[in-house]
């Protein structure tokens, strides 16, 4: 399995995985311009998208979903209006796409129906997680001892409180349908991984209250203190792809 984090922040959302000829779309909330381009980059075209995957309906995950036919997309309840019978997501229902297992997990955030996805490849499974407010115990027994981790590390709290964001918008990021902070996300993935984690790549992090060096610099400390190695963390980027897997560069 490979993955490819074409988009990740505020301003877009984009990710392609694909494995033996099968590729998955999580959301689009790039141009169709750029998503092109991107996948172009990586060696992909457009009909290398066999299905989409809509985690929520706010505009940077999206913004351009209506590019794709509605026969191969997938959303929870209400977020695209006229979608097929049986492509709105049931809570922890997996479905099947091509040789792909598919366990959306309901998640809290501020939006219709937001979901992450457990995605089960032929040999490795991946979890794609952003856009929540924190992680329930039950999403956490779906989660453990995965290959690859695409989770949320949103912002530092020292960092967003000292934003000239008014208050209430500071509240709804920290808040219970918002997004986790780096302290967080770290602890989170010191419960969840195992001996299989090959790779976790950060996600979704606030260019105002966060920064790469940050998210980076908390993990490393809260893994450390609780005596955890693992080396192999990246951090998504809201312009350039970050890829992952067995993608060779």
């Amino acid at each position: 399995m490979e993955y490819h984090v074409l988009a990740s922040g505020s301003k877009g959302n984009s990710i392609f995985i694909y494995e033996q000829g099968d590729g998955i779309l999580i959301d689009c909330g790039i141009s169709r311009k750029q998503l092109l381009y991107k996948l172009k980059q990586l060696g992909f075209q457009e009909n290398d998208i066999h299905y989409v995957l809509l985690t929520h309906d706010h505009y940077d995950h999206n913004k351009n979903i209506s590019i794709f036919n509605q026969n191969i997309v997938y959303c929870g309840k209400g977020c695209i209006k006229g979608i097929p019978d049986g492509h709105e997501f049931v809570d922890y229902q997996s479905f099947e796409l091509d040789h792909f297992s598919i366990t959306p997990l309901p998640i809290s955030h501020d939006a219709t129906s937001p979901f992450a996805f457990v995605i089960q490849g032929l040999n490795e499974t991946l979890l794609y997680m952003t856009d929540t407010g924190y992680v329930s115990q039950k999403n956490m027994t779906y989660m453990k001892n995965l290959d690859y981790y695409i989770f949320e590390s949103n912002h530092d709290v020292e960092m967003l409180m000292a934003t000239k964001r008014p208050l209430f918008l500071k509240n709804r990021i920290y808040g219970d349908k918002g997004h986790l902070n780096n302290e967080y996300s770290a602890h989170v993935m010191v419960d969840v991984i195992g001996n299989k984690t090959k790779e976790i790549c950060l996600a979704h992090l606030s260019q105002e209250a966060n920064t790469k060096e940050k998210a980076l610099e908390t993990y490393q400390r809260v893994f450390k203190e609780n005596d955890i190695v693992f080396d192999h963390i990246k951090v998504a980027s809201q312009v350039n792809v970050v890829s992952g897997g067995h993608h060779e560069d």
